[in-house]
């Protein structure tokens, strides 16, 4: 028995709008590939990148939605596990067709950040820097003259060199002021990350 796949897409871009439905159904089973499986869930995307987990899918992967959860910092994709040919901006969703071939990888397009000096504080959690912090979503770790704070913050860069501090919950502000001495040059390190969702199916 073949398992129906059906779904819609639409695009605006100024005055003009497209708008496309699709269905179909996935191959028949048979005794070698018994089940239509699909994956389903979430993770965060490091500068290292890797394989989309794929549960118990066989190697006939199919259709692919995914969606950038950060409010700031692009999400690289690969659908040959070696060019990151796919950008997908923040809090935008794609709708892939995958073949058969490679396994889908994701990965943050910014590289890690150690020792960034920080430039100033404020009780209302902006931080900024003199050099280093690019658009997007890092985990931040003090290093050195932090006041012993070595404890892992969220900051949203949203400009270069601009941000503002969270807890790791991303929705509770942070103010550092007691701990971060810029007069002794307080210094961070910064890991970016790309929070996204997916659902693969089989083919």
């Amino acid at each position: 028995m073949a398992t129906a796949i059906k779904g819609s897409v639409s695009l605006t871009y100024g005055a003009h709008t497209q708008s496309e439905t699709f269905s179909t159904t996935a191959s028949t089973l048979t005794n070698a590939n018994e089940h239509h499986n699909y994956s389903a869930g979430g993770g965060r995307a490091l500068v290292a990148g890797g394989a989309l987990d794929v549960g118990t899918i066989d190697a006939a992967e199919g259709l692919l939605i995914i969606k950038n959860d950060n409010n700031y910092g692009a999400l690289s994709l690969s659908v040959d596990a070696s060019s990151y040919d796919i950008s997908i901006p923040a809090g935008i969703a794609n709708l892939i067709s995958v073949g058969p071939d490679h396994a889908v990888h994701v990965k943050c397009p910014t590289a890690t950040e150690s020792g960034i000096t920080v430039a100033t504080v404020t009780s209302a959690g902006v931080i900024t820097f003199g050099s280093g912090g690019a658009i997007g979503t890092a985990i931040m770790t003090g290093a050195t003259n932090v006041n012993g704070n070595l404890n892992d913050y969220l900051v949203e860069f949203s400009a270069a060199g601009v941000g503002t501090v969270y807890e790791l919950d991303g929705v509770t502000i942070k103010d550092l002021t007691a701990d971060y001495d810029l007069a002794n040059n307080s210094t961070v390190n910064l890991v970016y990350i790309v929070k996204y969702r997916y659902t693969l199916s089989e083919a």
